[in-house]
């Protein structure tokens, strides 16, 4: 009203003094500006030129400059859903996660359906190890956008890391389907390994291979290849793909080991196994697979003393390895060493009691003529429904 009424005091003097129309005109603009409603819409608009120049300063990828410029956008309009938003992005992208929850929680209360800000927080909460409520906020995300594509493959990422092979995979299938162009092998790989874990062999070799098109140099993918072709025992396939492996990554056990799987396993040539074995463990003398496998190997060509200190290496880096206590059971045992041998197959029953440690326990028994104890073993088979029982019950009879 004090306005109005001096607009018209001015208008009248306006008349009477002509001359001085063009001043009063001024004036009357200087007083229009000082209005409440007014200095609202320059603060609006000043605020809007902030967070245009953050965007701006954003897209060149000056992140902390764009954070102070969404900062001014904030302190003149504190409900600026966008001017929040951005700057919790900006947050995250210079990896300050905590200060970036603040402008993302206040984003959402100001825009509750906008499923970018839950990817967002989601993100920032993996990253402060706050992993539920990561996955919390990546399916809200989902549910107001259900093609989000980068939801699920950030929820695939989570469920890998824990293991969690079947909802990785599903995870991982649905960022492939919602995302036309993808131009990074890892979410292949990944699935292709979270596949290979499953035993889904032949989805394994589709999602590896279509890894290995898009990045060709990646020796992991090539082993998972010759992990799964190995599975199916396709032998030529398997090799093909670790001898790949060791051509891109030559200081690596893996591929070596694999070609030593390759001819163990399926060729049944223990000799030729033997020799990549024995490359894997010059790469790496405390690869516990490589000596197990060395060992192994003696033990079938009976060569059972050679065998015995790439046992005892394998057990000294992992005291749990059944497999390797129990084939170091089985060379005292060849070599006569009963009581050594029980001793073994004791340790490695009590860790896991198979139907190997356990038969083999009996023939050590038989060999010491001690019948009870071996009548027991022989009883624990058949508790175990093993074909082994009826091979031991023979040895007794013979007693």
């Amino acid at each position: 009203m004090q306005v109005l009424h001096n607009t018209i005091c001015l208008a009248i003097l306006c008349q009477i003094f002509p001359m001085l129309r063009h001043l009063i005109i001024g004036a009357i603009g200087l007083l229009a500006l000082q209005s409440p409603k007014a200095q609202a819409v320059k603060t609006a608009k000043t605020a809007v030129l902030h967070y245009n120049e953050g965007i701006r300063l954003k897209d060149q990828k000056k992140y902390a400059d764009a954070l102070l410029s969404f900062k001014k956008a904030i302190s003149l309009n504190d409900r600026y859903k966008e001017a929040f938003y951005d700057a919790g992005w900006c947050s995250v992208e210079l990896k300050k996660y905590t200060e970036a929850l603040g402008y993302l929680q206040k984003a959402k209360i100001l825009w509750p359906d906008e499923p970018k800000i839950y990817l967002e927080i989601g993100y920032a909460n993996e990253n402060v190890n706050k992993i539920a409520d990561a996955k919390n906020n990546y399916d809200k995300c989902i549910s107001l956008k259900t093609d989000y594509a980068l939801a699920y493959k950030y929820l695939g990422y989570l469920f890998y890391d824990e293991k969690n092979y079947e909802e990785a995979v599903k995870n991982f299938e649905s960022f492939i389907r919602y995302e036309p162009n993808i131009t990074s092998d890892e979410i292949f790989y990944k699935k292709g390994f979270s596949e290979n874990e499953l035993g889904r062999y032949n989805d394994a070799i589709i999602s590896l291979t279509q890894a290995s098109r898009i990045y060709a140099e990646d020796a992991g993918c090539y082993t998972e290849l010759g992990y799964a072709y190995t599975k199916l025992e396709n032998a030529d396939e398997a090799l093909v793909n670790y001898r790949k492996a060791v051509e891109l990554s030559p200081a690596s056990a893996v591929g070596y080991n694999g070609m030593g799987d390759v001819y163990k396993d399926i060729k049944k040539d223990a000799a030729e196994a033997l020799k990549h074995y024995l490359k894997a463990l010059e790469i790496n003398p405390d690869n516990k697979k490589a000596n197990y496998c060395i060992g192994w190997c003696y033990n079938d060509l009976d060569k059972y003393t050679e065998a015995v200190p790439y046992l005892k290496k394998a057990i000294e880096i992992d005291s749990r390895y059944v497999s390797a206590i129990t084939e170091l059971g089985y060379s005292d045992y060849a070599l006569e060493h009963y009581d050594d041998a029980l001793a073994q197959f004791k340790k490695a029953i009590n860790i896991d009691k198979t139907e190997l440690a356990v038969y083999y326990s009996g023939l050590c028994y038989v060999g010491l003529k001690q019948k009870p104890d071996a009548v027991k073993m022989y009883n624990d088979l058949k508790g175990m429904s093993s074909d082994y029982a009826d091979k031991l019950r023979k040895k007794i009879n013979d007693l």
